[in-house]
């Protein structure tokens, strides 16, 4: 959990900075912004996917994993459920408007980190930090592919740069471990299963459907070379980051909660 956080701290840190003050990482970030193209109908069913990711969404996700975390008496997870949404929500907002936004060399507002990314990973940490070890599995799959899917259609639809995206996934993941720490500690019995590998493959798994959807619906880099690995490296950094972080918070998850 400490190895989880302090990850988490410095891969913010880094991202702002790179992102927000040096020149290179502006252009870079916005060269990343413009190298996909999506189709109009793509870009219409992205929109009104994010139209969803709402203060409203964010409260009834958190009551569902409340809720099922209190149906098998396990207050410990819910605790930490609430924790991760949160304390990630209320961070990325403070950082967004309050801690970057003097720190941004660009002419456009600050919007690192990306509050749609946070609602979204962090709704999909809960979920898989509350769910029983026998689902734990089926479930990162899923949240995973809704996680990056949110992420990456900020990209597409041009409401966030890509490290506005990454430095979302870093808080996230930050209160992701301060969310198990307070579990770990309110649990009273320790952890009947073992945690298995398979939780970093099914997270995996979910990030590479949405690459096969988006593939299917069109999104494509622009013409040339220098496009097509700024556009690799936008989705993939993207989809990675969103996998590793589900993926080790649930193995974290299923060793030291069950």
């Amino acid at each position: 959990m400490s190895t989880l956080a302090i990850v988490g701290i410095l891969g913010l840190a880094a991202t702002a900075y790179v992102a927000l003050r040096t020149s290179r990482g502006i252009r870079l970030d916005s060269a990343a912004l413009d190298a996909l193209s999506s189709p109009a109908l793509t870009l219409s069913r992205l929109y009104g996917g994010l139209s969803l990711v709402s203060v409203g969404s964010v409260a009834l996700s958190l009551a569902a994993c409340v809720t099922l975390a209190a149906l098998r008496w396990r207050f410990d997870l819910a605790l930490g459920a609430l924790v991760v949404i949160g304390g990630a929500n209320l961070s990325t907002q403070i950082l967004k408007y309050d801690v970057f936004a003097s720190f941004d060399l660009a002419s456009s507002p600050n919007g690192l980190p990306s509050g749609h990314a946070t609602v979204a990973l962090s709704i999909a940490l809960a979920a898989v930090i509350v769910a029983p070890s026998a689902w734990r599995s089926t479930v990162a799959v899923g949240v995973t592919a809704t996680a990056v899917l949110v992420g990456v259609a900020t990209v597409l639809g041009r409401w966030h740069h890509p490290s506005h995206v990454i430095a979302a996934t870093f808080v996230c993941g930050l209160w992701a471990a301060a969310g198990l720490l307070v579990a770990a500690l309110a649990r009273r019995r320790p952890p009947t299963n073992v945690a298995t590998g398979s939780l970093h493959l099914a997270a995996l798994v979910g990030a590479s459907v949405v690459g096969a959807l988006l593939a299917s619906w069109g999104v494509r880099p622009e013409p040339g070379l220098r496009d097509l690995g700024l556009g690799v490296i936008s989705l993939g950094s993207i989809g990675l980051a969103c996998a590793a972080c589900v993926g080790v918070v649930a193995h974290v998850a299923d060793r030291y909660l069950g």
